[in-house]
């Protein structure tokens, strides 16, 4: 009940702070809430989660390793 008071004097005496407040809530918790429905649909969800990269693009531990040159030095 208070909470409701405050809100509609602050809505009264600020709308514009309390408007740009609005706006930032609903811009965190889009992502919570997008991002599920996008899955649940089988949209691509890469912006979030990142590229699914296949196998054979994928580096080999050998590729990791050092040159048997830099190990003798």
């Amino acid at each position: 009940m208070a909470v409701g008071k405050f809100l509609r004097y602050y809505l009264d005496r600020e709308p514009t702070v309390v408007a740009s407040c609005a706006i930032g809530a609903v811009a965190l918790a889009l992502p919570l809430v997008v991002v599920p429905l996008r899955r649940s649909m089988g949209l691509p969800t890469d912006q979030y989660d990142g590229p699914k990269i296949p196998d054979f693009i994928k580096k080999s531990r050998g590729y990791l390793a050092t040159p048997a040159a830099a190990d003798e030095e």
